[in-house]
């Protein structure tokens, strides 16, 4: 199937050249007799205006330029007949004033002064290079050898001595004359031929009157501020003719009044134009633009036409400015008309005998390969254009217009950067977003400052514009700053739970910093809260911890009182009130303890001890109390020594309070594990025991002061246990927290090794 499209495409590509060269050819075949028409016509306007024409002078500053081309080709002359190639300060330059001053300066002086008259005849050269597509010339050698522009199709060499010739030339020029320099550059002219008798006395008049001193001489100033007056040498033993083609743009543009090379371009546009040159472009671009809507009728061709844009080709822009192009150049290919200036076929043959064939052939396939290229183009952009008619506007700009491609990126981009402006982080540097606003700004008046006059509306309306983006990122500013104000005023009068669900565009980065105040915030007056209950908690505890010894205190005072006890129940309540009033001196201890670890109170005496040693030492006062309860005590410790510089005393009422939590609150006839692991720098200790009541506690609740495992307060103690233990602890550098997992109860010591 590819194979046969393939075929196909082939076959209408060889078709479409095919009909582009038949169009060429019948274009060129037309030529000689819109040639002979636009002669005609330019006759007649010449015929019409002949008084006016005999009325004109010469024009000086054509005559100016003519005379300096006289020294081109004079320079020209000179390498022919040398076959050297000779600068224009060798040639012109011999003497002056001047010179012999420059010779006695430094070589630069010399070589910039050459220079400068080299600068000087290149400009008379590049000036007279416009003259030569239009004016004809002959330099008359003294080897009988010529240097013509004319390739020997007009004999001009010849003028100087046959009269004959001058009378065939003359239905081919206006204007023949000769310069001729002597052996001293003395000038002399002479007219051959001139449409109007007083012409060639006004053309000697002219190039008489040019004021040779001054085009002549000229002032060098070097760098060191020495100036030198340079004149330039006249040609000698030089003769050259020029002529003025009938059909040349130069043909009234040497006088004045009628000088204006655009309006002779217009007289010739004109009169070939209604010789019926731009209707046979005009029939030519309409035959293609059928013939380029059969080569893509779906109708004809089926399948093989794609309708659709093949592959990335956006050529929708391309193809409008082909044919924008190529209808600016329908003056161009007039043009091109009277450029092949033949005006039959057999004038053609003929030029191939006086020109040259090379000369003419090249000249008309340069001209067919122009009109191939034109054609193409009009050709192919109309082809591009027919799917408008398939699939409508909407779908054909979408599918080919480039520029409705790049729009998505650039509206992506335009968004991007707007976001990028509405969001900038002052918490960062905004160097980058700076830079990118005063670049688009410096590429906008750019842009503006080529439209000359029309940029000052241009900067107007950029104005207007910039006024009404300006005003519109203020009031977003603007309402950002409300939203955020808001919201900070909400958190002022105390709703902790608000939040900013709004853009805050450039106060975007202080969304952060709100969350972080709300959650500070919330958390200070948690701590508060917290701080609060656990004050009631402490008085109701401390209350009731103390109350229930005093009172037990005081009802066996008073069965103390009594006459009728005996011995044995008098010391019975004695052991009672011994006990009650160690557990009351105890309590009062702990607080004291607290209170001082809560002020940063504690007094610590550091030393060098075997942490090991230290909790074997506290378990041995614990170990009946734990077998009379059925549990097992396990150790997991290494051999050697675990060296801690520890308070000796602070860290015994750690293990202390410890192993008594672990007599109080362990479930009986379980075991207890102590296991002691070392790192690099610090050692471990962890206690592990299963809780003879479950565990409802946060673990982190537990080490504060007066909170138990045991929340019905049955068991002996006064909750200040692991409080102390971890406030010791902690004011010796270490770190204490308690883990729970279901009824497993873990006490986690660290502090670092000696």
């Amino acid at each position: 199937m590819l194979d046969i499209k393939w075929k196909n495409n082939r076959k209408k590509i060889v078709i479409t050249i095919l009909v582009l060269l038949v169009c060429v050819l019948i274009t060129m075949a037309f030529f000689p007799s819109i040639n002979c028409i636009g002669q005609a016509n330019l006759e007649e306007v010449k015929l019409d205006s002949e008084e006016a024409y005999s009325k004109e002078t010469v024009d000086e500053d054509f005559m100016e330029n003519l005379y300096k081309g006289c020294y081109v080709l004079y320079q020209e002359e000179v390498e022919r007949k040398s076959g050297e190639q000779v600068t224009g300060s060798e040639l012109f330059i011999e003497s002056y004033p001047g010179k012999e001053e420059l010779a006695e300066t430094e070589g630069d002086t010399k070589d910039a002064a050459d220079s400068f008259i080299d600068e000087v005849i290149e400009e008379w050269s590049r000036i007279f290079e416009e003259y030569r597509s239009g004016v004809d010339y002959c330099v008359i050698g003294e080897d009988d050898k010529t240097a013509s522009n004319t390739n020997t199709g007009n004999p001009l060499e010849e003028v100087t001595e046959y009269t004959s010739s001058i009378e065939e030339l003359s239905g081919n020029y206006v204007e023949i004359f000769g310069i001729r320099f002597d052996e001293n550059g003395v000038m002399e002219v002479k007219p051959y031929f001139s449409r109007v008798s007083t012409r060639g006395d006004e053309i000697i008049k002219k190039l008489g009157q040019i004021d040779r001193k001054n085009l002549l001489e000229t002032t060098y100033t070097d760098n060191f501020g020495e100036s030198y007056q340079l004149r330039l040498e006249k040609p000698k033993d030089f003769q050259v003719v020029f002529a003025i083609p009938a059909n040349s743009i130069y043909a009234d543009a040497m006088y004045d009044g009628n000088n204006d090379f655009y309006n002779q371009y217009g007289s010739y546009l004109n009169a070939y134009s209604n010789a019926g040159a731009k209707f046979l472009y005009a029939a030519v671009a309409i035959y293609l633009t059928a013939f380029a809507f059969f080569m893509s009728s779906r109708k004809i061709w089926k399948d093989d036409v794609m309708v659709h844009r093949p592959g990335k080709c956006y050529l929708m822009e391309a193809a409008l400015i082909g044919v924008f192009i190529v209808l600016c150049m329908q003056d161009t290919l007039v043009e091109l008309i009277w450029q092949q200036n033949y005006r039959s076929f057999a004038e053609i043959s003929n030029a191939t005998h006086t020109k040259g064939t090379y000369e003419v052939l090249s000249s008309l396939f340069g001209c067919a390969c122009f009109l191939f290229c034109v054609y193409a183009a009009w050709y192919v952009s109309v082809y591009f254009l027919r799917p408008f008619f398939s699939l409508g506007m909407k779908q054909y700009v979408r599918e080919y217009s480039f520029i409705y491609q790049i729009f998505p990126w650039l509206k992506k981009k335009w968004k991007k950067f707007m976001d990028e402006i509405h969001h900038v982080d002052f918490s960062e540097k905004s160097t980058k977003t700076i830079v990118k606003i005063v670049v688009l700004n410096f590429i906008v008046l750019s842009l503006l400052s080529f439209l000359w006059a029309f940029g000052i509306i241009a900067l107007g309306i950029y104005s207007v514009v910039l006024f009404y983006l300006l005003k519109k990122n203020y009031e977003k500013i603007r309402k950002d700053y409300q939203t955020l104000l808001q919201g900070v005023n909400r958190i002022a009068e105390g709703d902790l739970n608000t939040v900013i669900t709004e853009d805050l565009g450039v106060f975007e980065p202080f969304r952060g910093e709100l969350v972080k105040i709300r959650s500070g915030f919330k958390k200070a007056v948690d701590e508060e809260v917290k701080s609060q209950r656990m004050k009631t908690e402490l008085i109701t505890n401390v209350s009731h911890d103390l109350k229930t010894p005093l009172t037990a205190i005081t009802t066996y005072v008073e069965l103390l009182k009594k006459e009728d006890i005996t011995e044995e129940e008098r010391r019975s309540y004695i052991e009672t009130l011994e006990k009650k009033s160690l557990r009351l001196k105890m309590l009062i201890e702990d607080l004291f303890e607290v209170s001082k670890a809560s002020s940063n109170n504690i007094v610590l005496n550091p030393i060098e001890l075997d942490v090991v040693n230290l909790m074997k030492q506290v378990s041995i006062e614990h170990v009946d109390k734990i077998h009379e309860k059925g549990m097992e005590l396990r150790w997991i410790v290494a051999e050697e020594k675990v060296i801690v510089k520890l308070d000796n005393q602070k860290t015994y009422r750690i293990f202390e309070n410890l192993f008594g939590n672990v007599q109080k609150y362990a479930m009986p006839n379980s075991r207890v594990y102590v296991e002691v692991k070392t790192t690099e720098n610090m050692v471990e200790i962890v206690m592990k025991n299963m809780s003879a009541e479950e565990l409802n506690i946060n673990a982190e609740e537990i080490t504060e002061r007066f909170v138990r495992g045991d929340s019905s307060r049955n068991t002996e103690g006064s909750g200040l246990g692991l409080a102390i233990a971890k406030s010791f602890t902690e004011a010796q550098g270490g770190k204490f927290h308690i883990e729970v997992d279901g009824d497993l109860f873990k006490a986690v010591l660290e502090f670092p090794l000696a």
